[in-house]
């Protein structure tokens, strides 16, 4: 609303008391001739302003709404970015306005689909920031991207920096005015908990007071997994701590090795049944080198296996104080990142896991057309046998070669062969099935290529990738990037 008043005349006015002036733009005066400004005491001051609100109105008006359109319309938590190092928002954001009247409290709240509370303040420090100083629309900064470094790529948006680069947000949101509201998602106990947001209707309400009376106003919504539905993030921001609940659904494969098979032979009237067994078909050579006997009966059981490779899945996807990993960095704090897998139908499509013996090693693998996991134990062979030199054990015992199960070993294959479906959802095939770029590009040679490079001496070893050499298990890890990327899909989509 607008006002202009035109005196043809002289124009007096005078006040009893204290009189105040303030604009959120500019005061201009014209004088064709010149202009007086007199005062005691304090004198005449300039450079300050402050927001004059109605103190005599005992009427106020408020209005309230969540922002659902273009950059805040999804939620992720830190704002960390996507695998493009594209920013994501990091906040539920609502815009708030309070009219006639300034007031003398505002309570803002959550609400769970059952009534319970999920957050609430009567003070919103920094996270309450007037809609004037907003430097830029929003929908325009969440299309630019961070600057990007190979070594160290960019993680999160530091969406205060972006919205408030001078560090002016006000709490004074008991003034007249426009103001936006962020909220991360964290409870008042500074617990950030995805599964909370999944397929879930919440309440956001803000009352405000003023001499006794109150005003409220409130807006539903729904919120759920906008990528995947099989990980959920807990994240306990006083004690850095965040704990990833995955969801697999693996299956068992039986055994191979182990079924012997009774057929007739022989020819006309001496035909006869003879029982053939697997370990039937071990060089006399192998079993004279090793000194040991064929396995002829299943020596662990799937649940045995099962419950490693969720360790394994565990060991090697989670970095905290316990593995070389330690934790992350999310903008200037650093968490300690714990992965709990289970087994869900309905979860991270996975392999089928194998128990194998007097047969073909099988390599394990996890792509849409075959998807499984070999546990194996005892002899198994190799028909590149004959490749090897002649001096080689292999070569010397006909492919065949007895293996003693290595829980180390299977535990990372584990953790590696699943990780391609997790690389897959969030990177693309050729991230995945190229393993970070160091496999063949045609995906389905799987074995090192020119850009793979022999393990570093010190440091971690990356879970995903190949390597000329073989792995230093102790030192193998998931790296900081794609576990940041799996916390990354939890993205919440609001309706």
């Amino acid at each position: 609303m607008s006002r202009t008043r035109i005196v043809q005349g002289n124009y007096l006015k005078v006040t009893g008391g204290d009189h105040n002036m303030s604009s959120e733009g500019k005061i201009v005066s014209n004088a064709s001739n010149e202009i007086r400004e007199n005062g005691t005491g304090s004198g005449v001051s300039y450079g300050s302003f402050e927001r004059k609100g109605s103190t005599v109105n005992e009427d106020f008006e408020i209005s309230f709404s969540l922002k659902k359109d273009s950059g805040f319309s999804t939620v992720v938590p830190f704002g960390i970015l996507d695998f493009e190092g594209n920013y994501e928002n990091a906040n539920f954001v609502f815009n708030y306005s309070l009219m006639l009247s300034n007031i003398d409290s505002l309570e803002f709240k959550v609400l769970n689909e059952d009534g319970s509370t999920l957050y609430a303040i009567t003070n919103l420090p920094e996270i309450v920031v007037t809609a004037r100083r907003l430097p830029l629309l929003a929908e325009d900064i969440l299309k630019k991207k961070p600057a990007y470094e190979p070594l160290q790529p960019v993680k999160v948006w530091d969406w205060k920096s972006v919205f408030d680069p001078y560090n002016t947000a006000s709490s004074d949101y008991t003034k007249i005015g426009s103001y936006i509201i962020f909220w991360d998602g964290f409870d008042n106990n500074g617990i950030y908990d995805s599964s909370k947001f999944n397929n879930k209707k919440l309440k956001a309400v803000i009352t405000a007071s003023k001499n006794g009376i109150q005003k409220s106003k409130e807006v539903e919504f729904t919120t759920h997994y906008d990528k995947v539905q099989w990980v959920d993030v807990k994240i306990d921001k006083n004690n850095k701590r965040i704990d990833t609940t995955l969801r697999v659904n693996l299956q068992d494969g039986g055994a191979e090795g182990l079924e012997c098979s009774s057929r007739l032979e022989g020819a006309r009237d001496e035909t006869r049944w003879v029982e053939r067994c697997p370990w039937d078909k071990i060089s006399k050579e192998a079993l004279a080198f090793y000194n040991k006997p064929p396995i002829k009966t299943r020596q662990r059981t799937y649940q045995e296996l099962l419950d490693i490779t969720l360790q394994g899945i565990n060991q090697f996807w989670s970095r905290n104080s316990k593995n070389i990993g330690k934790g992350v960095n999310i903008v200037s704090d650093f968490y300690e990142v714990h992965v709990n897998a289970n087994v869900d139908e309905q979860g991270l499509a996975a392999p089928e896991i194998v128990y194998q013996t007097n047969c073909e090693e099988g390599r394990s693998r996890n792509f849409e057309a075959s998807r499984i996991l070999f546990f194996y134990e005892g002899y198994l062979f190799r028909n590149d046998w004959n490749k090897y030199p002649k001096t080689h054990e292999r070569f010397k015992n006909k492919g065949w070669k007895y293996e003693t199960a290595n829980m180390e070993d299977y535990k990372m294959v584990s953790a590696h062969e699943i990780g391609h479906e997790i690389l897959l959802t969030y990177g693309g095939h050729i991230y995945s099935k190229t393993h970070k770029g160091t496999s063949h590009w045609s995906m389905i040679i799987q074995d090192p290529d020119e850009d793979a490079t022999y393990i570093p001496q010190t440091g971690e070893i990356d879970l995903m990738k190949y390597y000329i050499d073989y792995y230093d298990i102790s030192r193998t890890i998931i790296t900081e990037f794609d576990l940041l990327k799996v916390i990354w899909l939890t993205k919440i989509r609001i309706k």
